[in-house]
């Protein structure tokens, strides 16, 4: 029985630890250049056009997992402009289905 709850105690663990590292993570201001990364605006167009982020693609959010499936193909760590914290999370889960890359998130 106490193999069992060291066994149990393991796993949870290691889920813990799997999604601690596939978190979400905001961008570094010191970090470089932002040429490492492939930069995609999750707000609409409105805010996109308005306030427009140097490099990136608009993608709103309700788009992206159409675009994820036909059109985007990036090899690089992924930073998604947003303006909040709820939006960059789910925009982080669809794009997570498809790559296995780590992502940033900044709010202009």
């Amino acid at each position: 029985m106490l193999y069992v709850y060291l066994i149990v105690s393991i796993f949870s663990l290691l889920l813990i630890y799997d999604a601690y590292r596939k978190a979400l993570k905001p961008f570094p201001k010191n970090s470089g250049s932002i040429d490492d990364f492939c930069v995609i605006d999750i707000r609409d167009y409105i805010s996109a056009h308005r306030a427009p982020y140097p490099g990136a693609e608009n993608i709103p959010l309700s788009y992206l997992p159409r675009a994820l499936k036909e059109r985007f193909d990036c090899t690089k760590q992924i930073l998604v402009v947003t303006d909040d914290k709820r939006g960059a999370k789910l925009a982080a889960k669809m794009i997570r289905k498809h790559r296995r890359r780590s992502i940033y998130y900044v709010q202009p």
